[in-house]
């Protein structure tokens, strides 16, 4: 039974109206006759006669039908506001429901203000209660809910977020709305050719996205220079909380959940992002912080309730089906499109991780390109390293990269054992051990994923569970594993109860060790007691020393020869200050080589800030305050020794 104010009719007015005003012979009529059959032979009460007798008693009830929805009470205000959209294409906050048919599509900026489609599933008007302290408020709201369409690590799915729209004060422009149909997005006289080219656009945005979403295992890197949401750093597993019971799930099945209020979205922060980032919806879900039932889609909000009724009278409802795109879902990697409107649904952002600043963000589709030359040496051969060190490094990685899936020279004794590259790096810090890190990914074409033992834990009870997610997200990206300040996984284990904590970590580490077989390396700046058993499933060991004044002067000369010629004033006396000058050699030669690099970036900064070329004057400037920092913290250090062993003696 239809009651005022017939939504399903209002919604459909425009083409009912063009129905009873066109001769039963037209195409209108004519395209329906292969429904009424089939309404015919699945209605009990058929109409007698052939087709056309159909269509002619069809038109006649349906001419009798809208006389009497014009004439009913109250209709004259809605029936106006449906007449009037294609004039001023405005609409009042009590007619909102209007033009929100289900199966609509419109348009909503919820990532970075990028256009996205959805489809209306439903618009309804609800009472939201907003009372504080000593005050008692209520207020109407209509809530939209819109299907958009995304992948979950496994499927292609239509995913139900929700719009809400506060009462306004007269009538507002459609397209002004945060979400309305694409139909009014443009107002001017070639709207409907912008509408056509908005719509080529965003399925061109969306066969991108397909494509970046089902990417293979180890085809996942990409170059990114742009805006980014960033959801937090870190790796945890998703929490999906309680399991329901029986009786609660067959309920949310057959009818969906009592829709109550929506919880709130979680939104994150735009980050200006460079370098390298890995897209993996499947990694994203399990190991980002703070992931919900859904992945995060700029500003969505996602709806509390299920999603849709999965009676029988609807799941076998042929026009409900292709009204809500039903048929859109568990559309597999191998499986596809069979729609140019799946594109056009697809979201413009993809789910990934940016190595860089090891944070899991949201990506824009429109930003990320492909990487034109994954391996490189350029980096390699800039090393300040001892060239056998460097060669050894050099034909350990490009010989484990070159037998991937090729039959080994040599077994481990029990199968899987020891395939993996496992290089231990060790020295004090800044002399080049996590330069040589990014320089051996880069040779070897694949990610660098650094992890730090705060990623790890401390806890025996945590580690393994987490190196073990670790190892296999390496493994899934073939990325290089870069395993920064290891020490606590490193020194010997010992009998004592106080170090028990420490012995489970370095055994942990032992026992994953055991059956990675990427490239694993190892970086401590100091070694006290090494484990015995860890040094034998450490293929290479590269001592690094305290950098020379030689060395200090290649990797000064290697940063500047960076900066564009055009950005640098009196080049060669800054390189002959650099080597011969008294005070140079002194304020540099305590300085290891990030110090190096600090004080050449921190003069280009000033430079900018003074909106000049990078001079001399500006690397003196840091370099004589470096120096002084350094000279202030040695004299700490000396001050704080000498109280101690004055204790010592008083004792």
């Amino acid at each position: 039974m239809l009651e005022s104010p017939f939504e399903p009719l209002l919604h459909n007015w425009k083409r009912l109206h063009t129905l009873v005003t066109n001769d039963c012979d037209g195409e209108e009529w004519q395209a329906l006759k292969p429904k009424m059959a089939k309404l015919r032979t699945d209605t009990v009460s058929a109409v007698p006669g052939n087709e056309d007798d159909v269509i002619i008693k069809a038109k006649e009830d349906l001419v009798v039908l809208l006389n009497q929805v014009q004439s009913a009470p109250g209709m004259d205000p809605f029936l106006e506001t449906i007449k009037n959209f294609g004039s001023n294409r405005t609409i009042q906050f009590k007619h909102l429901w209007t033009i929100f048919p289900p199966g609509e599509l419109v348009i909503s900026n919820l990532f970075m203000d990028a256009p996205q489609a959805f489809i209306v599933q439903e618009c309804s008007s609800e009472i939201h209660d907003e009372s504080d302290a000593g005050t008692q408020k209520e207020k109407q709201v209509w809530m939209l809910w819109c299907w958009s369409y995304d992948w979950n690590g496994k499927t292609f799915d239509r995913v139900l977020v929700y719009f809400k729209f506060e009462e306004y004060p007269g009538a507002r422009m459609i397209n002004t709305l945060h979400c309305h149909p694409l139909q009014y997005h443009f107002v001017d006289d070639a709207s409907d050719a912008k509408i056509v080219q908005l719509k080529e656009d965003m399925i061109e945005r969306g066969k991108l996205y397909r494509d970046y979403a089902v990417r293979d295992v180890g085809a996942q890197m990409f170059d990114y220079t742009g805006s980014a949401i960033s959801h937090g750093s870190g790796f945890q597993r998703l929490k999906n909380g309680q399991n329901q019971s029986d009786r609660d799930n067959f309920i949310e099945f057959m009818f969906g959940r009592r829709r109550g209020r929506p919880p709130p979205s979680k939104s994150g922060e735009v980050r200006q992002i460079t370098g390298r980032v890995m897209v993996d919806f499947d990694s994203y879900i399990q190991h980002a912080p703070n992931v919900g039932q859904r992945p995060p889609m700029g500003k969505a909000m996602y709806s509390a309730r299920s999603e849709e009724c999965r009676c029988g009278a609807c799941t076998n409802n042929q026009l409900l089906i292709a009204n809500q795109r039903r048929n859109f879902d568990d559309f597999t990697a191998d499986k596809p499109f069979a729609d140019d409107e799946q594109y056009l649904l697809c979201p413009p952002r993809v789910l990934g991780y940016h190595l860089g600043t090891r944070t899991w963000l949201e990506l824009n589709v429109n930003t990320i390109k492909s990487i034109s030359q994954p391996a490189s040496n350029r980096a390699f051969t800039k090393l300040q390293l001892l060239e056998r060190d460097k060669d050894l490094i050099q034909a350990l990685v490009q010989s484990h990269t070159s037998g991937t899936g090729k039959e080994p020279m040599m077994e481990d004794i029990v199968s899987g054992k020891g395939k993996g590259l496992v290089i231990l790096l060790h020295g004090p810090p800044g002399v080049g051990k996590t330069l040589t890190a990014e320089s051996v990914a880069e040779m070897a074409g694949k990610p660098l994923f650094a992890v730090s033992p705060s990623d790890i834990g401390l806890e025996p009870a945590d580690v393994e569970h987490n190196l073990e997610s670790l190892f296999e997200l390496a493994a899934r990206w073939r990325a290089v594993l870069l395993f920064d300040e290891a020490d606590v996984f490193l020194e010997s284990r010992s009998a004592h109860t106080s170090d028990l904590t420490r012995n489970a970590l370095v055994s942990v580490l032992l026992r994953v060790l055991e059956y990675y077989s990427g490239i694993l390396i190892l970086t401590t700046n100091r070694i006290t007691q090494f484990d015995i058993a860890v040094q034998s499933r450490v293929n290479l060991g590269i001592r690094y020393t305290d950098l020379s004044i030689e060395q200090k002067q290649k990797i000064f000369e290697q940063f500047l020869a960076d900066v564009k010629e055009d950005l640098v004033e009196e080049r060669q006396e800054i390189l002959k200050w650099f080597k011969k000058d008294p005070d140079a050699i002194e304020w540099f030669d305590t300085m290891n080589g990030r110090q190096v690099r600090n004080v050449l970036f921190s003069a280009a900064s000033l430079a900018l800030k003074d909106g000049q070329c990078l001079k001399l004057r500006h690397i003196k400037t840091m370099a004589r305050s470096t120096a002084k920092f350094q000279d202030s913290l040695r004299s700490i250090v000396l001050t704080a020794r000498s109280k101690n062993e004055v204790g010592r003696i008083n004792e």
